[in-house]
């Protein structure tokens, strides 16, 4: 069985996805100036090498932004509506919009500590959600 990525896979980030599948966090660090970069790219938008390597991260940090979905922006959470969302900085320095577990939609969360939760997400698999830490 093939698994579907559930925001439509794009060019360079499927280790990301099939590394969440075994509940690893992962993202390129550039192997020249060692920043670490989401989404995925073919260049370092810091220092413009092209050497990299995907690395594991903790998955921890903090909340900058939750929003309440109100609409299933991707069909897996079709059946989840409304569900939080958030802008999450981890310690690595990543930040990423991120599907949002064990916070009540509506509550504003910024500022909170948090860190990677996997969850399944129907035939996409697991997926990295973030939650308090």
């Amino acid at each position: 069985m093939t698994t579907e990525f559930p925001y439509g896979e794009t060019e360079g980030d499927e280790r990301f996805w099939r590394n969440a599948q075994d509940g690893r966090l992962t993202f390129q660090r550039c192997d020249d100036c060692e920043f670490v970069r989401w989404p995925a790219a073919g260049v370092c938008p810091e220092c413009l090498s092209r050497n990299s390597t995907w690395v594991p991260v903790e998955g921890r940090g903090t909340l900058w932004s939750n929003v309440v979905y109100h609409r299933a922006y991707a069909p897996a959470h079709k059946d989840e509506i409304p569900y939080p969302v958030g802008l999450v900085e981890l310690d690595c320095g990543v930040r990423l919009v991120t599907r949002l577990v064990d916070v009540t939609p509506g509550v504003d969360a910024v500022g909170t500590r948090v860190s990677v939760k996997y969850t399944e997400i129907g035939q996409h698999g697991t997926v990295p959600a973030f939650g308090p830490a």
